[in-house]
């Protein structure tokens, strides 16, 4: 487990906790939320989880409001409120780590990061502006 940026004591007022999102994961999400994960044939994570473009942009909001959170008692509850909205997004059989798997007795670890469907460009005047 990473150890927090610096102790809860010695920090100033809005001072993040955590460096940066991946001591965060490591330091809080993963002991506190994962638990639940291993052996579990509905929910997904990857231990490479900062190979998923999607769980980057989810862990990256859920570390930021949860630093802001820490200094501002009101916003708590809020932060369970978008906790409980993407942890299971982020989890789901479905989710970012859909194509990744766990090993277990029978297969090796599995990892496959989402690849990018192509899109198609706009039309010149397809966009309005101003």
């Amino acid at each position: 487990m990473t150890e927090p940026a610096r102790a809860l004591s010695e920090t100033e007022p809005g001072t993040p906790l955590y460096g940066d999102v991946e001591s965060w994961v490591d330091g809080y999400f993963a002991p506190m939320f994962l638990h639940r994960v291993t052996g579990s044939t509905r929910t997904r994570w990857c231990t490479r989880w900062w190979d998923h473009a999607e769980a980057i942009a989810r862990l990256t909001l859920l570390w930021n409001t949860w630093e802001a959170a820490r200094w501002e008692p009101a916003a708590k509850p809020g932060w369970w409120l978008d906790l409980d909205h993407h942890l299971p997004i982020l989890l789901s059989a479905d989710g970012p780590f859909r194509n990744c798997r766990q090993p277990d007795d029978h297969r090796p670890a599995k990892h496959e990061p989402a690849q990018q469907p192509p899109t198609d460009a706009a039309p010149d005047d397809w966009w309005w502006n101003a």
